[in-house]
C-alpha cells in the first residue's frame, strides 16, 4: 500500500526533473539576452505572484500563521535556494556550455547525500552508496558523449580550464544540495510544500529585486525579443511553480535520499529533449549511459526501500 501511495510522488518527481532538463535548452538564450540578476528577478516576480494566488485559492489565506523559526527557515530557503542559486545558475549558463553545467550538476545527489547524512544522522547502506555513484558516473558519461568535442565516456578537456563560469556552476551545485536538505528539514517543522515554496519565492524575489536595482539595466526590458518572454514563461511557470511544488512534495513524501538520486537523470533527459525537439543527434553511448543512470537510480531506491521494510 505504501508503494502504491508513493507512486504519484515518483511520477511528479520525474515530470519536475523533465521540466528542469528543459532549462538547459531554454535558460541559456534568456541569460545571454539579459543579465543573471534581471532574469532571476523576473522569473520569481512571476512565479511568486502565481504561488501566492494558488495559496489563496487553495488554502483561503494570503499569510499563514507561522512561528519565528518557521519564517526564518523559509527566508533561508528563499535567500539560498532562490536568490543565490539562480544568480549562480544563470551566471554559469551565460559563460559556459549547458553540458558543462550539467556535469557539475550531476554531483548534486552525492553532495546532498553527504550533507543530509550529517543533518538527519542517517547512515546509508553500501548498496545505496553504490547506486548513487553508478548514477553519477552514468550522468557524466551522458554529457561527455553528447559533447561534440568529446564523444567518449571520459573527456578531460571538457573541464580543462576552471574559470568564472565553472566556479559559478560549482557554487550552484553546492547551494542546490543545501536547499534540498533545508527544504526537508523545514517540512519537518510543520510547514507545507505550498507555503514553503510560495514565501521562499517571495523572499527570494525581494532579494533579487534589490540586487537587480543595483546591478541591472532595466531600460533593456522593452527591447527584449518575444523569444525571451516565451522562454521566461517556461522558466517561471513550468520550471519554477510546477516543478518546485512537485520536487518539494517528493522530498517530503519520499525522503531526501530517494529523491535526489533522480537528479542524475537530468543530463540524459536533456539529451533526449534535444533529440526530440531541437533535432540534435543521440548516439549509442548516450543511450548506454542513460541506462546506467536508470540502473543506479533503481538500485539506490531499492536499497533504501529494502532497508525501510527491514525496520
Amino acid at each position: 500500500m505504501k508503494t502504491k501511495s508513493q507512486f504519484k510522488y515518483y511520477i511528479q518527481l520525474c515530470l519536475a526533473l523533465l521540466l528542469w532538463a528543459g532549462l538547459y535548452h531554454v535558460a541559456k538564450p534568456a541569460a545571454e539576452a539579459s543579465d543573471p540578476y534581471l532574469v532571476a528577478f523576473l522569473r520569481y516576480l512571476i512565479s511568486a505572484s502565481l504561488l501566492l494566488i494558488i495559496l489563496r485559492v487553495k488554502n483561503g489565506y494570503w499569510f499563514p500563521t507561522l512561528n519565528s523559526k518557521q519564517w526564518l527557515l523559509i527566508f533561508c530557503i528563499g535567500a539560498l535556494g532562490i536568490c543565490a542559486y539562480n544568480i549562480m545558475f544563470f551566471s554559469a549558463e551565460a559563460l559556459i556550455s549547458g553540458n558543462v553545467v550539467a556535469i557539475l550538476y550531476s554531483f548534486t545527489p552525492c553532495l546532498t547525500t553527504i550533507i543530509s547524512s550529517f543533518v538527519f544522522k542517517t547512515k546509508l547502506n553500501w548498496l545505496s552508496k553504490i547506486g548513487i555513484v553508478v548514477a553519477m558516473f552514468g550522468s557524466i558519461g551522458v554529457v561527455n558523449y553528447a559533447t561534440p568535442s568529446c564523444g567518449q565516456f571520459f573527456c578531460s578537456d571538457i573541464l580543462h580550464v576552471v574559470g568564472k563560469g565553472e566556479i559559478y556552476g560549482i557554487l550552484a551545485t553546492l547551494i542546490f544540495a543545501c536547499y534540498s536538505v533545508l527544504s526537508r528539514y523545514t517540512s519537518q517543522q510543520n510547514v507545507s510544500a505550498l507555503v514553503m515554496n510560495a514565501y521562499a519565492a517571495v523572499f527570494g524575489c525581494l532579494l533579487l529585486g534589490g540586487i537587480s536595482i543595483a546591478r541591472s539595466d532595466f531600460s533593456i526590458i522593452p527591447q527584449l525579443h518575444f523569444s525571451f518572454w516565451l522562454a521566461l514563461i517556461y522558466i517561471s511557470v513550468l520550471a519554477t511553480v510546477v516543478a518546485y511544488l512537485w520536487y518539494t512534495s517528493a522530498i517530503i513524501n519520499l525522503g531526501v535520499f530517494k529523491t535526489v538520486v533522480f537528479q542524475n537523470s537530468i543530463p540524459f533527459q536533456t539529451v533526449l529533449i534535444g533529440y526530440v525537439f531541437f533535432n540534435e543527434k543521440i548516439g549509442l553511448g548516450e543511450l548506454i549511459c542513460g541506462a546506467v543512470v536508470i540502473g543506479g537510480v533503481y538500485l539506490t531506491n531499492f536499497a533504501l526501500s529494502y532497508r525501510s521494510s527491514k525496520g
